[in-house]
């Protein structure tokens, strides 16, 4: 039964104060340089992690490219 009255409290005080869930101060803002931040911070991190993955191709390619060139491999006999 207590248990009952803690989460009904609970739901009560989430339903009651919404503005107090708001996790980040930014993206509630009404300022437009608030906005504007909170917009320039997600295409920062939504480019980042993508421009690392093509960043650790492109080094792996381009190893590829220089063991290939040092052990010519186009002189190996098929199997």
């Amino acid at each position: 039964m207590r248990s009952v009255l803690i989460l009904t409290l609970a739901l009560a005080a989430v339903a009651v104060l919404p503005d107090a869930a708001s996790a980040c101060a930014v993206c509630f803002s009404a300022s437009d340089e608030n906005r504007q931040a909170f917009l320039i911070s997600t295409a920062f991190l939504s480019v980042f992690p993508l421009g690392m993955v093509g960043g650790a191709g492109l080094w792996l390619r381009r190893r590829v490219r220089e063991r290939d060139a040092k052990y010519d491999v186009s002189d190996t006999p098929p199997s």
